[in-house]
C-alpha cells in the first residue's frame, strides 16, 4: 500500500459542516474587560465552524481608540480567503466596536459594526459592510460576533471511534475517556492566527501512549498536526509515514468545550505493522 493511500485508509479525517455553537451567555467569572484578542465575527446570527460567509477570523489588539486587527476575510463562499489587516475604535459610552479593512480599493473593502456586551465572549450583534470597487456596489448583512477566550487548562470526556490496522485489515471499536491539555499563546502569528499545543491521553482501550500536538486556533477552530503533510503545518515533502496524530475541533467562546469532530492518529506496532484510531466526542474543562 503506497503512503499517500495508507493515510487515507487509517485517517478518515472529516470535517463537519455547519456545526454551530450555543448562544449560551458566558459565567460571570469568565467577564473580560478587554476585547483584545481572539475573535470570530461571521453573517447571521450564530456562531458556526466552518464561519458562514462573509465572515472575519483572527486577532485583534490595540487600545480603545486605535485597535488593529489581522484577519483571514471571506467576502463569499465562491471567493477564496485572504489575510487583511484592519483599523478600528471602541466606544466605551456606546460600547460598540467598528473596524475597517486597509485593503484599497478598488479590490474591495470591509465594514464591521458590533455592540459589545460587557463580557465580549457573550454575543456580539451587528452589521457587515462590503464596497465592492471593481463592480460599484455595497452589500450588507447582518452579522454576529464573539472574542474567544484562550485555551488554557486540560480537557477530559469519551472519545469513541474505531482502531483500525492495515496489516491485517481490521476495525475494531473503541470507546473512552481522553484528557487534552491546552497551552494557547498570548501572541498571534502574521495571520491572526494563535498558536497552541496539546498533550493528548488516549483512551486505555487505544493502546496508545500519550502525545504533544503543535496547532493553531482561529476563532472558534482548532487544528492540531504532528504530521506536516497535513494543515497546519503542511509541508512540501508529505511522502514517507510517520506515527502522527491530526485533530479538527472547535471550541465555546469561553473555551469551556471542545467538540472533536475528527481526530485521526497513527503508529507502528511492536510487530511494525501500521495501525490507525479515529476519534470523535465531546471534552469539557476541568
Amino acid at each position: 500500500m503506497s503512503a499517500k493511500l495508507s493515510i487515507t485508509f487509517l485517517l478518515p479525517l472529516v470535517w463537519l459542516a455547519g456545526c454551530t455553537v450555543a448562544t449560551t451567555p458566558a459565567p460571570l467569572a469568565s467577564a473580560s474587560s478587554s476585547i483584545d484578542g481572539n475573535w470570530q465575527i461571521q453573517s447571521g446570527t450564530a456562531i458556526t465552524s466552518p464561519p458562514t460567509a462573509p465572515y472575519l477570523v483572527g486577532a485583534l489588539q490595540g487600545s480603545n481608540s486605535a485597535l488593529t486587527g489581522t484577519f483571514t476575510t471571506t467576502r463569499s463562499s465562491a471567493v477564496n480567503s485572504t489575510v487583511e489587516s484592519y483599523t478600528g475604535t471602541y466606544n466605551t459610552s456606546t460600547s460598540v466596536l467598528t473596524l475597517d479593512s486597509t485593503l484599497p480599493l478598488p479590490a474591495g473593502q470591509t465594514t464591521v459594526a458590533l455592540a459589545i456586551p460587557p463580557d465580549p465572549t457573550d454575543f456580539s450583534v451587528g452589521n457587515l459592510t462590503f464596497q465592492c470597487g471593481l463592480c460599484n456596489s455595497a452589500s450588507l448583512t447582518s452579522a454576529v460576533g464573539v472574542q474567544v477566550a484562550p485555551l488554557n487548562g486540560t480537557y477530559t470526556g469519551i472519545l469513541t471511534g474505531a482502531l483500525t490496522s492495515a496489516s491485517p485489515s481490521t476495525t475494531t471499536p473503541i470507546s473512552g475517556t481522553a484528557s487534552l491539555t491546552l497551552t494557547q499563546s498570548g501572541t498571534p502569528d502574521s495571520s491572526g492566527r494563535f498558536p497552541i499545543t496539546g498533550i493528548v491521553t488516549f483512551p486505555s482501550s487505544s493502546g496508545l501512549s500519550p502525545a504533544t500536538i503543535p496547532g493553531l486556533v482561529r476563532g472558534i477552530t482548532i487544528e492540531l498536526s504532528s504530521e506536516g503533510c497535513f494543515a497546519p503545518f503542511a509541508t512540501v515533502d508529505c511522502e514517507a509515514i510517520a506515527a502522527g496524530s491530526i485533530l479538527n475541533a472547535y471550541t465555546n467562546p469561553t473555551a469551556t468545550q471542545i467538540t472533536v469532530t475528527s481526530f485521526g492518529t497513527y503508529a507502528y506496532g511492536t510487530s511494525g505493522s501500521l495501525f490507525g484510531v479515529g476519534l470523535t466526542g465531546t471534552l469539557t474543562l476541568q
